[in-house]
């Protein structure tokens, strides 16, 4: 049995924050977690990320979702206006609240795969879209 934990990665070449969570955790924990690991990056609001959570298995309230919002919000201060965010899932109950997750993270884009490789590509792509649209 794997021991529940997250595992926060930096790709620096590729501006992405990868976020693994393994086993059950509590939703707090997630939360408070998540927020050690961002106050200790430089700008991690000028970051892309992967939220990867093919191998969760507990569920996260909507309550806890919202507290994370608000604690990433108060970091960010709105300096994440364009970036993106890939979730990894196939879990139906976090497709069925993509909206009000959105709605969490208003200036980030965010969208949901089945497949690491495919948001990774995504993100790849978007970034892609931005650089074109900047050098224009």
């Amino acid at each position: 049995m794997t021991r529940s934990r997250i595992n926060l990665t930096v790709d620096e070449e590729l501006k992405i924050i990868i976020v693994r969570y393994f086993g059950e955790i509590e939703g707090d924990e997630i939360n408070t977690s998540m927020m050690h690991h961002l106050v200790n990056l430089d700008k991690p609001w000028a970051y892309d990320s992967i939220i990867d959570m093919r191998r969760y298995e507990g569920t996260v309230l909507a309550t806890e979702i919202e507290e994370l919002g608000m604690r990433w919000a108060l970091l960010a201060q709105g300096r994440d206006q364009g970036q993106f965010t890939a979730i990894i899932t196939d879990d139906a109950l976090i497709r069925a609240r993509l909206s009000t997750t959105q709605s969490l993270f208003p200036h980030r884009t965010l969208k949901i795969f089945d497949y690491f490789d495919d948001g990774l590509e995504w993100l790849k792509t978007q970034r892609g879209y931005i650089q074109k649209a900047l050098a224009s």
